[in-house]
């Protein structure tokens, strides 16, 4: 128990290669990530943006990460790991953070969703960057270091509040965005020198050298076949739509629901935030990596039952009760603290290992359909009123539930024959 309980220390202290690349940096994305991320819808409204606007470019967003992610696997096994991740990194967030610094209305907004839509593209290479050639065992310990350098944030953020609270929020999250600009220039650079291409990767190269792009993509067709033949894959894509479509829904539409139908000041988000995070961080150092990826039942019915209560307690909430508005983010801390690398976890040892590259690609883009109405339906229903967003939440997480229970089951029945 002892080795187990000092065993995320132990990874971190003896990373190297692609891992200590790919993890050293993440705080040159999750720190400036932290910072204006609280306040991106307040942003977009303070700018002239209605809750359906703002629903509607969500929308785009996640349609726009369906393309991409159809393009991920094959561009990631044409160009490599390591090439892909440096040229779609800047796609992906270097000029949406330009874009949205310098924003005067809902078409620059348009315009960066399109482009940061290629997110899909470097989830897929960096996770596999980080994480091909590393063992199975480790992976719930790397997901929570991952978590915890994006986390770091959350000891930052009261320099958000007090330049919130001193120079206004839209003028103060426009060079939050440049700072993030700047950092991810830097990180991208970074993470190209430090690391290597994988082994897998390298295999993969060597298969694509001298074919065609869009012949790649038309033999995919077979892997996409075989995700839709595979219960457990369809199972484990329908789980990670319901939790992506819950987390969006609540990360555009909270802050709304809380500056104001709830009268709460718009500087007190990033109060909330770095609690939010430093609860987050100590579940990650202390109690994650105690959990085992193979016994997931438990720990993410809780993470759901959590967001359910969560959501409760924001549709019946009075206006002004800071204490229970503080109280649903302890809540949201902790249930995101389980979910998020169980939901990592369980995608990456449920797609076949020499295909996952355009096997996650795939598994992305179904996701993203399936989740992409889902903003603009929230939007609607908040333009009704702020709270019914969180019906919507609470649904998504009950049928996540639900999938969970079927996933375990099909565990416990492989073992049984086993």
């Amino acid at each position: 128990m002892k080795e187990r309980h000092q065993s995320i220390w132990h990874t971190i202290r003896t990373l190297k290669g692609n891992e200590r690349a790919c993890l050293y940096t993440e705080p040159m994305w999750g720190i400036p990530y932290g910072l204006f991320m609280p306040f991106v819808s307040v942003y977009m409204a303070g700018i002239g943006l209605t809750p359906t606007l703002i629903g509607v470019i969500a929308t785009i967003g996640l349609i726009s990460q369906v393309v991409w992610a159809v393009l991920g696997g094959v561009l990631t096994d044409k160009f490599g790991r390591r090439l892909t991740t440096l040229i779609f990194d800047f796609i992906a967030w270097v000029i949406p953070a330009f874009l949205w610094m310098i924003a005067q209305d809902y078409r620059y907004f348009i315009a960066a969703a399109l482009f940061n839509g290629a997110c899909r593209v470097t989830e897929g290479s960096w996770t596999l960057l980080l994480m091909e050639d590393t063992k199975e065992e480790k992976l719930i310990r790397i997901f929570s270091i991952i978590q915890i350098s994006a986390h770091i944030s959350g000891f930052f953020a009261p320099i958000a509040y007090y330049f919130v609270q001193r120079y206004a929020m839209v003028p103060t999250v426009r060079w939050l965005y440049g700072f993030f600009f700047a950092s991810m220039v830097a990180k991208i650079i970074l993470v190209y020198v430090l690391s290597k291409e994988t082994s897998v990767g390298l295999r993969r190269m060597e298969e694509c050298r001298g074919k065609k792009i869009l012949h790649r993509l038309w033999d995919s067709r077979r892997v996409l076949l075989t995700m839709l033949k595979s219960r457990r894959i369809m199972l484990t894509i329908a789980f990670i739509a319901c939790f992506t479509g819950l987390r969006s829904v609540s990360d555009m539409f909270w802050p709304l629901l809380v500056t104001g139908k709830l009268g709460i000041a718009a500087e007190n988000l990033s109060i909330f935030s770095t609690i939010k995070t430093l609860l987050m961080l100590c579940s990650y150092i202390f109690l994650v990596p105690r959990l085992n990826l193979r016994r997931f039942r438990n720990p993410v019915g809780l993470g759901l039952a959590l967001f359910i209560a969560m959501a409760v307690c924001m549709l019946l909430m009075p206006k002004g009760l800071f204490a229970f508005v503080l109280l649903t983010v302890l809540m949201e801390g902790a249930a995101l603290s389980l979910l998020i690398p169980f939901s990592s976890g369980l995608q990456m040892v449920n797609v076949d290992k020499e295909e996952r590259a355009r096997m996650l690609g795939f598994f992305y883009a179904i996701c993203m359909l399936f989740t992409s109405p889902l903003t603009t339906v929230a939007g609607v229903l908040a333009d009704v009123d702020a709270s019914l967003p969180f019906v919507l939440i609470i649904c998504l997480a009950a049928a996540a539930f639900l999938i969970t229970r079927t996933l375990w089951k099909m565990d416990r029945a492989e073992i049984v024959t086993e």
